[in-house]
């Protein structure tokens, strides 16, 4: 099995190195992340704030905002009952809890610079914390807004690829494959795919990355699904392997595709990863989109991304 990947050209500009023994189980995850942890980095090194708001999403990102928020006006509050809220003019609570809650609302309206009015800072030291609680707030809303604005400005790619690849029959022989689609109704063109095999066996710690031929390498645009084919044939690694081979070897499929974003009007990228146990065979997969009833338009059903039948190789 060495001797048969050994006469494939072998890439070695992937950037994933070519020890086995010094490798995880996989490379890429199944969300496209690479499947690396970095240790011996400073701590310094490892703050990336601005990064990690960016990539979060939009629910734990406004949860966080939200967690924010609620911890600084209360942090001010505490601070406002230390100092004795006796120094907050125009209160009316009647008892302690409705005092905290008054002092509470109104480091929310110092905070946001609302200032409605009814109560109002007394004596230097509680104008002064609420004079430093208004900068702190102007300057967190300004942080927010910019992290937004990065949000909504950075191009991304809603991308949906087949939770498995199959092998399926294929012409005359049999071909690997799994599909993908654009859940998003951005208009994406000039598509381009580059489909890589690692491979290595038990007794061979070098590990090889084959470039696999495809049917369709690029397509002009997505507007439906796209079925990634790789022919097995004698031109590939995978030719005459059997499902018990598969067993034996531990392949990876590294998948990457570039696009264009016609919404950004950028150039934006996404990646995948199968390994051995995502690859089932004798597969076939279901066809995700159909004509209306009226004939007017084709609808793309995605909850059929990973549906498949039975079929004999």
């Amino acid at each position: 099995m060495v001797k048969l990947f050994g006469k494939f050209k072998n890439d070695n500009d992937t950037g994933f190195g070519a020890s086995a023994s010094n490798q995880a189980e996989r490379l890429i995850n199944k969300d496209g992340s690479y499947n690396v942890t970095r240790t011996g980095v400073s701590f310094l090194n490892k703050l990336n704030t601005y990064h990690d708001l960016i990539a979060l999403s939009w629910f734990k990102f406004n949860l966080l905002v939200l967690a924010v928020y609620l911890l600084m006006n209360f942090i001010f509050t505490f601070i406002y009952w230390g100092i004795g809220v006796e120094h907050l003019g125009g209160m009316i609570a009647k008892n302690k809890f409705e005092e905290f809650m008054e002092a509470f609302f109104f480091s929310c309206q110092t905070f946001s610079t609302v200032g409605y009015g009814r109560i109002n800072p007394q004596g230097y030291l509680t104008s002064a914390v609420a004079s430093i609680e208004s900068l702190v707030g102007l300057m967190s809303f300004a942080l927010v807004t910019g992290l937004i604005y990065g949000k909504f400005a950075r191009p991304n790619i809603k991308l949906l690829t087949s939770e498995n690849a199959i092998i399926a029959p294929y012409k005359e022989g049999k071909a690997l494959m799994f599909r993908l689609v654009n859940a998003r109704k951005n208009p994406l063109i000039e598509l381009d795919v580059t489909l890589m095999a690692s491979l290595y066996t038990p007794d061979n710690p070098i590990v090889q990355f084959i470039p696999l031929k495809l049917e369709r390498k690029s397509i002009t645009s997505l507007a439906l699904s796209w079925t990634i084919v790789h022919p097995i044939d004698e031109e590939s690694p995978l030719f005459n392997l059997t499902l018990n081979d598969f067993e034996q070897i531990d392949l990876q499929l590294l998948f990457f595709l570039k696009a264009f974003d016609e919404s950004y009007s950028q150039t934006v990228h996404t990646r995948a990863g199968y390994s051995n146990k995502d690859i089932l065979w004798g597969k076939k997969f279901v066809p995700m989109y159909q004509r209306s009833e009226n004939g007017a338009t084709t609808i793309l059903e995605l909850k059929k991304l990973n549906e498949m039948i039975d079929i004999e190789l």
